[in-house]
C-alpha cells in the first residue's frame, strides 16, 4: 500500500482542523461560563505574610496593611490621568483585555518562556492582583482573561478604575491611593489634596515600589525622576496636559521612609528585604501578593548561623551611626547554594541623614551593593594557573615592584619581596608582584572565566586585565561567598537562593526552590586550590592566627589601595562566609579603634573566625581533600645571584599579550619543598598613589596605569 493511499486528503485535514477549533471553542466557552467574579470585598481581609528561619521559627513579617477606600469622585482628575498615562493610556477605549498582550504571552509561553506575560491593561492588572494566586500556569492566565473579560462586560470603566486605585500597592505598606497619598507626601491628609505632580509620582511608583520610591537610595530616586517624566509626557501626548502646564510642574518632595521596626528587628530586616527581592524578581510573585496573601515563607537562613554572624559583627565591629566603618557579610552552604546567614549592616535604616547606606543591604542579597575585593581575586588567578598546568611548587621571583602594562605593582609593604617563592607560598603571603604577572602569563580572560565559573555573576563585567589578581572590579559579599563555596564543594556550583518554599494560609504550596548543583571545576584542580588556601591561615599567611578551633579551614584576605576595603572569605566543607568592612565614603581608609588601619587579616578575619567557630560548634569535623599535585614544576635558567631587594622588575607586554619577563621575576629552579614561612610581616602601605574603584568596575586603562597597587 502506498503512502498516498493512506494519507489524509486536504478536505479531511480541513475538517479535522475545523473540528478541533470547534471543540476548543466549546471548552473555552464552558470554562468561561463557569468562571465567576470573586467578591472584591474579600481583598479587604488581607492576612499578614510571615517569613521563617529554616527551622520554622519566625524571622520577620510582611503586610501591615494600610488601606482606606475612597470614591473615584474624590480623586483629582489629574491624578487619575497620571495613573492612566503610566499604566494604560487607552483604558477608556479598549476592552478589558489586551489581545496583543495575550498573543504575545501565548507566543512566549509556547516557546518555553515563563507564563508571566500579558497582564497589560488596568483591568487585567486589577484581576491579577485582587483575585488570583501567584502560581504561574496557563490555567491561571486563562482565568485572568475570563475574569477581566466579564468585568469589562458587567462593570463600568469608572467602577473598575475605582477598584483598581483602591487596591493597588504603592509601597510603604500603602494599599490604595488614599493610603499612598498620606504615606508619601508631607502635609497631605486626604487624596483630594494631591497635585498633578504628586499624582504622577504615585503613578510612577505603581510599576515597582522597591525600584521607584525616591527615598530608598540614589538609584531609586533617579529611576523615580525618569519614570515621573515619562508619566508627565504621556499625559501631554494624550491631551490631558498642555506642554506649558507640564513645563511648570516640578518633581515633588516626599516623606522619609516610615519606620518598619514592628515588622522585623535589626539585621533581620535586611533578610526580609532580600526575601522580597528574590520572590519579586525571580520567582514570579508581586509585592502586593506577598503583603496581602498571608503566605508562609520558609527561608534557608539557619537561625544558629545567623545569630553567630550577628553576634560576631556586634562584638568586633566599631559601632556608630555614620557608617565608619560598616560591614556586610554572607554565608552559604557549599554545594547547595542555600544562603545560611546574611548581615546587611548595623541598625537597619537608622538615621540615613548620617549614613546614606543605612537602608541598603550590604551583603549584596538585594543586588544593590558591591565593592572591590582586593586580593580575594588571587584565588581565581590561582585557579586559572592550576588549570594551565602550573604546579603549586613552581617557584617565582617577586621583587618589591614590577611594571605590567605600564602599571607599577607594589607589594603590601615597602621593599617587601619574595625571591624563589613557590606559588603556594606566594598565595599565602599574597605577593602582588608575582600574581599580577601570573595573571598576564595564564591570560587575564582565563582568570575572568575561572571567576565566572566559580560563581561571580557575569553582570559584574569583570575586565580581562592583568591586575584582575588585585580585584579592581566590584563584587558583593554574597558573590564572593558563593564563588568560594564552589571551591569548598570541590568544584560544585549552585546558584545562591534564600527562599525554600512559599505556601498559602490554606497549605497550598505556590513555590518550592529547585537548586540544581553542577560540577564546574576539576576536582583535582580544586583540591590543590584548597590546599593553597589553607596556608593563608597558617604561619606566614596573611590571616595567620585566624584559623578555626579543632577543624581545618581555608580562605583568602583582600585589602584594596589605601585600605579602603578589607575582606576575608573563608570556608570549611560545610560552610563558607565572606565578610567585608569599609566606609560610606569609598575613598576613606578603614580604621579600627586601637588597631589603626584595617586589613583583610584583621577585623574581617576576626569576625569570620568568631562567627564560624560559633556556627560550627558541635558539628562534625570534616576534612578537605588531599592535594592532587596537578601540573608540573618547570626549572628555568635564572641568575646565580639573587637580585637586591630594591630591584624593580619590568614586564614588557607584546601586542599578543604574551609577557616577556626579565630574569628577576622569571620562575627559578626549585630548591626543595615549598614553605609558607613569611619573608616579612605585611604592613599597611602609606605610599599608594590612588584609591581603588569603590563602586563598579574600573573605567579605563588609564585609571589602572595611574594606580600603584599595594593590595593583599
Amino acid at each position: 500500500m502506498k503512502f498516498a493511499d493512506i494519507a489524509p486528503r486536504p478536505k479531511q485535514v480541513l475538517w479535522g482542523l475545523g473540528g478541533a477549533v470547534v471543540v476548543f471553542g466549546v471548552l473555552v466557552a464552558i470554562a468561561y461560563s463557569r468562571t465567576s467574579i470573586p467578591n472584591p470585598s474579600e481583598i479587604a481581609s488581607a492576612q499578614t505574610t510571615t517569613i521563617y528561619f529554616s527551622n520554622g521559627q519566625p524571622l520577620a513579617r510582611l503586610g501591615a496593611t494600610n488601606r482606606t477606600d475612597v470614591p473615584l469622585s474624590e480623586i483629582p482628575i489629574g491624578v487619575q490621568h497620571a495613573v492612566l498615562a503610566a499604566e494604560d493610556r487607552h483604558f477608556y477605549s479598549e476592552p478589558g483585555v489586551s489581545p496583543t498582550g495575550i498573543v504575545r504571552a501565548l507566543w512566549v509561553d509556547l516557546r518555553g518562556g515563563d507564563i508571566t506575560q500579558g497582564g497589560s491593561t488596568i483591568t487585567q492588572q486589577y484581576v491579577k492582583n485582587a483575585y488570583l494566586s501567584p502560581r504561574r500556569s496557563l490555567s491561571r492566565k486563562l482565568k485572568e482573561i475570563f475574569i477581566a473579560t466579564k468585568l469589562g462586560q458587567t462593570r463600568s470603566k469608572a467602577t473598575i478604575l475605582d477598584d483598581y486605585l483602591n487596591t493597588i500597592y504603592f509601597g510603604r505598606n500603602a494599599y490604595g491611593i488614599q493610603a499612598a497619598a498620606q504615606a508619601y507626601f508631607p502635609g497631605v491628609t486626604d487624596v483630594s489634596q494631591l497635585t498633578t505632580a504628586q499624582g504622577a509620582l504615585l503613578a510612577a511608583v505603581v510599576r515597582g515600589p522597591s525600584l521607584y520610591d525616591p527615598q530608598i537610595n540614589a538609584t531609586t530616586r533617579a529611576n523615580a525622576i525618569a519614570r515621573w517624566h515619562y508619566v508627565i509626557n504621556g499625559m501631554v501626548s494624550q491631551g490631558w496636559l498642555t506642554a506649558s502646564q507640564a513645563a511648570s510642574l516640578h518633581f515633588p518632595a516626599t516623606n522619609k521612609l516610615a519606620d518598619v521596626a514592628a515588622q522585623c528587628a535589626g539585621s533581620n530586616c535586611y533578610i526580609r528585604d532580600a526575601v522580597e527581592h528574590e520572590l519579586t524578581t525571580s520567582d514570579g510573585l508581586t509585592q502586593s501578593q506577598l503583603d496581602l496573601g498571608g503566605y508562609k515563607i520558609v527561608t534557608t537562613i539557619n537561625q544558629t548561623d545567623q545569630r553567630s554572624l550577628r553576634n560576631a559583627e556586634k562584638a568586633i565591629l566599631p559601632k556608630n551611626n555614620r557608617g565608619t566603618p560598616q560591614s556586610g557579610a554572607a554565608s552559604i552552604q557549599p554545594g547547595t547554594g542555600a544562603i545560611q546567614a546574611l548581615y546587611g549592616g548595623y541598625r537597619y535604616c537608622h538615621d540615613p541623614t548620617q549614613n546614606k547606606d543605612a537602608c541598603i543591604d550590604l551583603s549584596g542579597a538585594t543586588g544593590q551593593w558591591a565593592r572591590p575585593p582586593g586580593s580575594s581575586f588571587k584565588a581565581f588567578t590561582l585557579l586559572a594557573a592550576l588549570q594551565k598546568g602550573i604546579s603549586l611548587n613552581q617557584p617565582f621571583n617577586g621583587p618589591p615592584v614590577v611594571t605590567v602594562d605600564g602599571t607599577q605593582i607594589h607589594n603590601s609593604s615597602p621593599g617587601e619581596s619574595c625571591y624563589g617563592c613557590s606559588l603556594v607560598k606566594a598565595f599565602a603571603e599574597s605577593i602582588n608582584t608575582i600574581f599580577v604577572p601570573l595573571a598576564q602569563q595564564v591570560g587575564p580572560q582565563n582568570v575572568v572565566n575561572a571567576a565566572y565559573a566559580a560563581g561571580i555573576p557575569k553582570s559584574r563585567n569583570l575586565a580581562a586585565v592583568p591586575d584582575i589578581s588585585l580585584g579592581p572590579d566590584s563584587v558583593s559579599p554574597l558573590d564572593l561567598a558563593n564563588a568560594y563555596a564552589t571551591i569548598a564543594a570541590q568544584g560544585v556550583y549552585a546558584k545562591p537562593y534564600l527562599v525554600k518554599s512559599v505556601t498559602t494560609s490554606g497549605g497550598q504550596q505556590v513555590y518550592k526552590a529547585d537548586p540544581q548543583p553542577k560540577q564546574v571545576l576539576s576536582k583535582a584542580v580544586v583540591s590543590d586550590e584548597i590546599y593553597a588556601m589553607t596556608k593563608v591561615l597558617g604561619p606566614g599567611g596573611t590571616a595567620f592566627g585566624r584559623s578555626l578551633t579543632g577543624r581545618p579551614a581555608a580562605g583568602k584576605t583582600g585589602t584594596t589601595d589605601n585600605n579602603t576595603n578589607a575582606w576575608f572569605t573563608g570556608f570549611t566543607p560545610q560552610l563558607c562566609t565572606s565578610v567585608w568592612i569599609g566606609n560610606v565614603d569609598p575613598t576613606q581608609t578603614v580604621e579600627g579603634a586601637g588597631i589603626g588601619e584595617v586589613f583583610g587579616g584583621t577585623l574581617p578575619a576576626e569576625i569570620w573566625q568568631q562567627m564560624m567557630n560559633a556556627a560550627l560548634a558541635g558539628k562534625p569535623v570534616l576534612q578537605f581533600p588531599k592535594a592532587a599535585n596537578v601540573g608540573t614544576t618547570k626549572p628555568t635558567s635564572s641568575p646565580s645571584n639573587s637580585p637586591s631587594p630594591t630591584a624593580t622588575a619590568t614586564v614588557t607586554v607584546t601586542p599578543t599579550i604574551t609577557p616577556t619577563i626579565t630574569p628577576t621575576i622569571t620562575p627559578t629552579t626549585p630548591t626543595g619543598t615549598p614553605t609558607t614561612t613569611p619573608t616579612g610581616t605585611p604592613t599597611a602601605s602609606s605610599t599608594a598613589t590612588a584609591a581603588a574603584t569603590a563602586e563598579g568596575p574600573a573605567t579605563t586603562a588609564a585609571d589602572r596605569v595611574r594606580r600603584r597597587h599595594r593590595r593583599h
